[in-house]
Order: C-alpha cells, then sequence, then structure tokens
C-alpha cells in the first residue's frame, strides 16, 4: 500500500483473516501475470486465463540463480537499466520505475531486492517487453539479525546504513540515468515517504490488524530513510 501510495506500480493485493488471531491472517496478491481476452479459451464456460511469459533478471541477464546477491565487484544495478535500453517496449518509462523500484527497496529497508525480485513481463504475443510490477517488496531491516548488505549495490556501497545521495547520483550515472533527475525523484520519494507510510499503518490499524504502528516505527528507525 505504501508502494502503491508512492506511485510505484504493484500488484493488486489485500489481507484476508480466514478466523481469528494473527495466525490465521492471509496476504493475498493477484497475479499480474496472467490475462484475459477473446483467444481465452472456455472451460466449463468459464475463460481460462492466458499465462504472460515473466523473465526476472537473473535469466534475462544470464546469472545463475545462486549469483543472485551481488558478491565482491559485482554490479547488477547498471546492467538492468542496460537490458530496459535494448529490449522494452517503453524504455524511458520503464527505466524511471526500476529506479523507483530501487529507491523504495532502499527507503523501506528491503535487502532482499536480488535480481529474481525484480522482472521483465512479455505481452500475450511476446512481441512486447515490459518491466513487471514490483514484488516481494518487504522490509527486512527490522528484524534483528538480518543482513544490512543490499542485494543490489548503490553506486558500489550496498551497506544500508552507508549508502547516502552521492552513492544514488553515481549509480544513475553508472546506468545511463541523468544524474539530476534521478536525485530528483529519490527526494521526491523521500519527502514523500513518511506520510504515505503513515497512511498505510492507519489503513490497516482501523482494519482491525494489531502491531503495525509499532512495526511503521521500526521502518522508520531502521531503512534507508533514516540514514537521508
Amino acid at each position: 500500500m505504501t508502494a502503491r501510495t508512492l506511485g510505484i506500480e504493484v500488484p493488486e493485493s489485500f489481507i484476508i483473516n480466514t478466523g481469528s488471531g494473527n495466525k490465521e491472517i492471509l496476504f493475498a496478491t493477484k497475479r499480474y501475470d496472467r490475462s484475459l481476452n477473446k483467444k481465452s479459451e472456455i472451460i466449463d464456460d468459464l475463460p481460462c486465463p492466458f499465462r504472460l511469459h515473466q523473465e526476472d533478471f537473473s535469466q534475462a541477464l544470464g546469472i545463475a540463480s545462486h549469483d543472485k546477491y551481488e558478491a565482491g565487484d559485482q554490479r547488477y544495478f547498471a546492467e538492468m537499466f542496460r537490458i530496459l535500453r535494448s529490449s522494452s517496449a517503453d524504455p524511458i518509462t520503464d527505466q524511471l520505475k526500476l529506479w523507483d523500484i530501487i529507491v523504495y527497496d532502499f527507503l523501506v529497508g528491503n535487502t532482499d531486492n536480488h535480481i529474481k525480485n525484480l522482472s521483465l513481463l512479455y505481452s500475450d504475443d511476446l512481441r512486447q517487453i515490459r518491466l513487471a510490477p514490483a514484488y516481494d517488496i518487504i522490509s527486512t531491516s527490522i528484524y534483528h539479525g538480518s543482513s544490512l548488505e543490499m542485494a543490489i549495490g548503490i553506486g558500489g556501497e550496498r551497506n544500508l546504513n552507508h549508502i547516502s545521495r552521492d552513492h544514488f547520483a553515481y549509480a544513475a550515472s553508472e546506468a545511463g540515468l541523468n544524474p539530476h533527475l534521478a536525485l530528483k525523484r529519490l527526494n521526491a520519494l523521500a519527502d514523500d515517504f513518511e506520510q504515505a507510510l503513515n497512511e498505510t499503518a492507519l489503513n490497516l490499524s482501523d482494519q482491525g490488524y494489531p502491531n503495525v504502528m509499532e512495526i511503521k516505527e521500526k521502518i522508520l528507525k531502521s531503512g534507508g530513510y533514516n540514514h537521508l
């Protein structure tokens, strides 16, 4: 909800309480890699969704899944933007979307932002490729003992607590983006982040879900938002 409030494209998601107590709460997400159209097969009088091909950046870059986390001198950041420039049907829009997702991962403290959690989505005729909606975005930094090493480094720095605006400016330049415009978007997301997080926490609290205010405060203290 926070990401959507900030203008980041995410799948439609909702919480289902199947009974009483926290152990019976489910987080459900609508499949964005399915489509219904006039070519859909009809089974038992119902249209059968057409499966859209999705390719994560580990596959697109030819990187083995066990290397999905950067290590040593590996730099996946710029390579993802290179793929979008060469393959996306709307490379400018998709590069800006990817930048926003990476910034949001930093703000919320998601150090599990590896290249299998970012994907390309093909049209049903396989003729067009676009950046898939953001998924698997969680704040890992709120959990005791979690790694502070971002799976995808920013400007050569992976430690969440050490990343600065200068690292983002360098990363933008490496990726072929205009650093001034990229930092302007970073600042806009950072400026609106706390309010968007507050709105999400209040919304979930009104629905009766416990501990959301405590979680909100942990995100603000442990995520990258606290270090800008």
